[in-house]
């Protein structure tokens, strides 16, 4: 199996791709980066839809029918490639400038004084070899009239683009601006960690010296929020006004996320001085990876896994218990104000793919038609063995508080609304998760069904690798149920109760609430 076809084995994973090799960049004392950036990309498009060529990840018609407008674009421009400066937050560069072109899909109102005045920036996750993600609450998009960007973040699935559509998609370019000598034998963003351990990277087999660089996305991350802050905007918002813009990343994307934080959101700036993007919601990814595909993992116990000082625009890190393997070295204190700060959810009892409420339709416009992906390279077997055999999986639900935490953030960043706080999960000294007597994680973000369990649900089975995207649930017995709830009127009161807690805390919306609440009442429990 090659090491291309294992990244389209995971399933929203951000894991098990390569591991690294030595810094081979022969290059002079490399140059400081500015600290100040605020170069505008180019824009062309938008990229017209014929019969036979249309966007990967698109969904005109549910985007028509909501009153929207949905639009591809090309991004290009210049790009470096960074490394750390020592053991520092200081960044050099390494290679570069070369050029790049990436592509943007954009969904707006069709009425731009509809407009809300939000734009969330999505980083598309590459996890799957193809590009996955979509708004984090469409109803709510919809209804106050935000705009959704989606980037693609990866020379991965710009080449899995490039597949779908040779024709469309030809200007893609990821180019490695170092020579093909100067490049290293193992090259990944990801870390290693991430991946399991040095053994599970060096037990697949070498990939060639890669002819893309997979740093250039933080130079094209930069100028994507310089383009949206500035009058550009308009060549692909027109007739919007000035724009409040969130990043939102999950899983692979919530690290890259991080790591462009930790990296450049101090030095792109708009033409005013003020940050490019305004609020940050990072999802399943609570570490920093790598600058440059050839460069080290920042260890877990390096404090630049870590925001400090805290940082001036509100910063939301959201994790699953699946995470905790990372989150127990890289959780640090909430620190707010109404200006910014961070605060850090750990859901207890969740693990790393987002469960929704069956109940709820959320109108499917997050991945790919199966037929597309597998036009794009991708195989209707991507996610076999992604647990072992036997393994119940973890269904806990816990997607409602994704969505809240990104009407929070909102709120935060709009009008100063400190968000609600919750302790972490708890951890012993060996960062191993503590638990009840039931088998369920103590402390963090806690929702009905653990607060009502019927159920053990554990985050994840190992750290690193396959076993650390997905968790285990084991039912309760009968004798265990009937302890816990006398009757089914029991079992629904108390998680009824629990929910509107999380009501009364803004952690959840009511139109969630009551979906959960509906789902309890058909559940056959005890």
């Amino acid at each position: 199996m090659t090491l291309r076809r294992l990244t389209s084995v995971l399933a929203l994973g951000g894991a098990l791709l390569l591991a690294p090799g030595p810094l081979a960049m022969a290059l002079a004392a490399p140059a400081p980066a500015a600290k100040v950036m605020s170069q505008l990309p180019q824009v062309s498009g938008p990229i017209p839809v014929t019969a036979t060529s249309r966007p990967f990840l698109g969904a005109v018609e549910v985007m028509d029918a909501a009153g929207y407008v949905e639009e591809e674009y090309f991004l290009s421009g210049q790009a470096n490639v960074y490394d750390w400066v020592g053991a520092t937050r200081d960044l050099k560069v390494v290679a570069g400038p070369g050029k790049y072109v990436t592509r943007i899909l954009i969904r707006r109102p069709r009425d731009p004084s509809k407009f809300s005045g939000n734009v969330e920036v999505m980083l598309l996750n590459a996890t799957t070899g193809v590009d996955l993600g979509g708004p984090i609450d469409v109803k709510r998009m919809v209804r106050q009239g935000d705009v959704w960007v989606g980037i693609t973040t990866k020379s991965l699935t710009a080449n899995a683009l490039k597949k779908f559509d040779p024709v469309r998609y030809a200007p893609l370019d990821w180019t490695n601006p170092l020579p093909a000598a100067q490049r290293c034998e193992y090259p990944s963003i990801i870390p290693l960690f991430m991946i399991g351990g040095e053994a599970a990277a060096r037990s697949l087999e070498p990939a060639p010296p890669s002819a893309d660089e997979d740093g250039l996305v933080w130079d094209m991350l930069g100028q994507l929020g310089v383009l949206l802050k500035s009058e550009d905007r308009h060549k692909i918002l027109p007739g919007f006004g000035k724009p409040t813009v969130y990043m939102v990343g999950i899983s692979q994307s919530a690290i890259n996320m991080r790591t462009w934080f930790v990296g450049f959101h101090d030095r792109y700036r708009t033409a005013d001085g003020r940050p490019v993007y305004d609020g940050y919601l990072a999802i399943v990814g609570p570490g920093v990876g790598r600058l440059n595909q050839c460069s080290s993992d920042v260890p877990l116990a390096d404090s630049r896994h870590k925001f400090l000082p805290p940082p001036k625009v509100p910063f939301i890190s959201l994790s699953s218990e699946g995470e905790m393997w990372i989150g127990a070295y890289t959780h640090q204190p909430d620190v707010v104000s109404p200006k910014g700060g961070i605060v850090t959810y750990e859901v207890a009892g969740s693990s790393h793919a987002r469960v929704d409420v069956p109940e709820l339709a959320r109108g499917g416009i997050s991945a790919a038609k199966p037929d597309d992906a597998a036009k794009a390279g991708i195989r209707p077997d991507g996610t076999v063995g992604l647990a072992p055999s036997g393994t119940v999986k973890n269904d806990l639900i816990w997607a409602p508080v994704v969505r809240g935490a990104y009407h929070n953030l909102q709120l935060w960043v709009r009008q100063g609304t400190i968000p609600p706080q919750a302790p972490g999960i708890a951890v012993d000294a060996n960062h191993a998760v503590k638990r009840d007597q039931y088998g369920n994680a103590l402390g963090g973000l806690r929702t009905p069904y653990i607060e009502a369990p019927t159920a053990t649900h554990t985050g994840f089975l190992t750290a690193g690798g396959y076993g650390g995207m997905t968790g285990s649930k084991k039912p309760f017995s009968a004798e265990t149920l009937k302890a816990l709830y006398p009757d089914h009127a029991a079992y629904v009161a108390k998680f009824s109760a629990a929910t509107d807690k999380l009501v009364a805390g803004r952690w959840i919306s009511a139109e969630d609430a009551a979906a959960m609440k509906g789902g309890a009442e058909a559940a056959p429990v005890p």
